[in-house]
């Protein structure tokens, strides 16, 4: 961009998540995304050992090891007691959020509180769930000035114009975003994808930033690699090969997704329904569920409906928000005697459930990511896995539609904006951009 317009990545460059992207124009200063990326604590942490951050100091080690950016007028006081940075007025004038994700939300919880935070109405919902049911999730507070929108909005900040146009991802209600500069149009992509079920919103954010005809394009290219190893799945492949597991399992059905997939859900449910068995989810689930009741274009079913049945791990202390969704639920017992009849969502993390459920003649549908080599946690993950469907006999089917546009989409997408200069984020392969075709054409990729 020219002098009076800047762009400064704080996160999100070379790595895979953690978008916090500064954008600067007359004395105006917003941020898109204000997240955490998967191997930000990489390199002097490891939490699986109980090594990390020590959060009694607030942003103290973050700070000291160049893991956050040491700015002013940017955090609130309690996440600078302990910090040599003063506590100042707010000397920044939005946050815009795209999705719902953690690596672009998480740091939320660290920003000033008159700092005004731009997301729209379906993220502002999820995440509501999510502060409620997550023990340690705290994104805002009652201080905290939240603004929402919805797709059509446009939000005026100092000297620039933000245009918030939503995407297909696998989260609803995610966005990207035209900013409107004094020396032209920034585009934003968020994370997107083409693939989805609802290919038709992703479409509609990349007209409308071709009309603009966008100095800079920000765009993700989370599975621009070298290689391709995850399958190119649609929702519809996805719930084909689910009802073909449903047809041939004679008894549990264990189905595994990632919590704000709902697009999942949905599949999940209508095979459930279609094949005659219950489909029994948990109480976070069951949160969310009600939570978005009041989103009508979600079209999501009642938690409390036929049909769906709510699980009860029995844990010796129950959190107070579970307590309405645990008054008809069932437990591991229920599970275990009526296998045949029964999709039972069941997150990672619970997997010692199936200690009591002891299934036979039992299926699992993982709808989760391969895991690939950038992530030795998700190698190890992915080991302990095959080690439980092993010990139970288990037949493992991988399923999933990413929530990510692959290489091909992407270096399309970029060629239809056609926008000036190109900066790659939420990638660890940005020099592969410069193979698209659109900059045998003269755009310039930004590394």
């Amino acid at each position: 961009m020219k002098k009076t317009v800047s762009l400064t990545f704080y996160g999100g460059a070379n790595e895979i998540g953690g978008n916090k992207i500064l954008v600067e124009d007359k004395g105006t200063k917003i941020f898109l995304d204000f997240g955490q990326s998967f191997t930000l604590l990489d390199d002097f942490f490891v939490p699986e050992a109980f090594l990390t951050p020590r959060t009694r100091f607030g942003l103290r080690d973050y700070f000291a090891l160049g893991l956050m950016p040491k700015l002013d007028g940017l955090y609130n006081e309690k996440a600078l007691d302990g910090t040599d940075v003063k506590f100042k007025p707010p000397e920044f004038d939005a946050v815009f959020i795209s999705h719902a994700h953690m690596d672009h939300v998480a740091h939320l919880e660290y920003l000033h509180p008159e700092i005004p935070v731009y997301m729209g109405e379906c993220t502002k919902l999820i995440l509501d769930s999510v502060q409620e049911t997550v023990r340690g999730a705290n994104f805002y507070g009652e201080e905290s000035a939240i603004k929402t929108f919805k797709t059509g909005k446009t939000v005026k900040v100092g000297s620039m114009t933000i245009h918030p146009i939503h995407v297909d991802h696998s989260v609803p209600g995610a966005y990207g975003f035209i900013v409107e500069t004094s020396e032209g149009a920034i585009a934003y992509t968020g994370d997107l994808r083409r693939h989805g079920p609802r290919a038709d919103m992703t479409k509609d954010f990349i007209e409308k930033a071709k009309e603009y005809e966008p100095e800079a394009l920000i765009i993700e290219g989370t599975r621009v690699a070298l290689e391709e190893k995850r399958k190119n799945f649609s929702e519809e492949t996805v719930c084909d090969g689910c009802k073909k597991v449903a047809k041939d399992t004679e008894g549990l059905i264990l189905a595994m997704r990632y919590p704000k997939d709902l697009d999942r859900f949905r599949t999940f449910y209508g095979v459930a329904k279609e094949a005659g068995r219950e489909l029994v989810i948990s109480p976070k689930t069951a949160h969310l569920l009600q939570t978005l009741e009041g989103d009508g274009n979600l079209e999501l079913p009642d938690p409390f409906m036929d049909g769906i049945k709510v699980y009860d791990r029995q844990l010796k202390r129950e959190e107070k928000w579970m307590a309405p969704f645990l008054e008809d639920a069932v437990d591991s017992e229920y599970v275990r005697k009526n296998q045949k009849n029964i999709l039972l969502e069941l997150d990672f993390y619970y997997l010692a459930e199936l200690v009591d459920i002891q299934p036979e003649k039992a299926a699992c549908i993982h709808s989760m990511s391969e895991p690939f080599e950038e992530d030795p946690i998700s190698q190890i993950s992915d080991e302990v896995l095959t080690n439980w469907m092993e010990r139970f006999k288990m037949a493992r089917h991988q399923l999933h539609a990413s929530g990510h546009a692959g290489k091909t989409e992407i270096f399309q997408i970029i060629e239809e904006i056609g926008a000036k200069k190109v900066y790659p984020v939420h990638t660890l392969h940005a020099g592969l951009f410069k193979n698209a075709q659109a900059f045998e054409k003269g755009t310039r990729v930004e590394i």
